[in-house]
């Protein structure tokens, strides 16, 4: 009897083992549900729609020219298809490198990373309407204070995840600290 209820518990264990690693296998997945901020430093901005990517495989820019661009219209029965416009290679001399960011002249977000007891960058420079956060990510786990050093917010901390943002509406030169840790101040300067 005291075997079968040792193999019993052994069986249950198991079973309990298995799946646990199951559930905690899905939750090892890079989606982020932690109430972590999701913040854009504006990498990705819109590309003109007249751009393509080249197909040889190096990533290059080209263009389309839309006053050289040929349509390609075919007409049947009074139906017309859509406008397919022309990939223009570059003329010889012409260096493409990389995507263009255009300028839309829309507010950016900005990070400034607050981890391994530094902040990084240290100097960044906005445009007005601007904002940037300033996110914890450091590790071992700590909440910092962020003191504006020209009064433009209280003394606000930060915890482990979280962030602070403010958005700069004059120009000038701005600077900011981290209470007790003089290495993670910083500037801001806005255009």
């Amino acid at each position: 009897m005291y075997t079968q209820v040792t193999g019993m518990k052994l069986k249950v264990l198991a079973l309990l083992f298995v799946l646990s690693a199951v559930v905690l296998s899905g939750c090892t997945g890079d989606n982020v549900t932690d109430g972590e901020v999701n913040v854009t430093d504006g990498v990705n901005d819109t590309v003109d729609e007249n751009t393509t990517i080249d197909e040889n495989g190096t990533g290059d820019v080209i263009a389309v020219n839309e006053s050289d661009a040929s349509p390609d219209v075919t007409e049947q029965n009074d139906t017309t298809t859509p406008e397919q416009p022309a990939v223009n290679v570059p003329a010889e001399g012409t260096v493409t490198q990389g995507p263009q960011v255009i300028d839309t002249g829309a507010p950016r977000t900005y990070t400034i990373r607050l981890e391994k007891f530094l902040s990084t960058p240290s100097t960044l420079q906005v445009a007005t309407e601007d904002t940037v956060f300033w996110i914890n990510f450091n590790d071992p786990v700590r909440a910092f204070t962020l003191v504006s050093e020209n009064g433009l917010w209280e003394n606000r901390s930060i915890g482990y995840r979280q962030a602070f943002g403010y958005t700069f509406n004059e120009t000038g030169t701005y600077n900011y600290s981290i209470l007790a840790f003089p290495r993670m101040s910083g500037t801001i300067i806005v255009k």
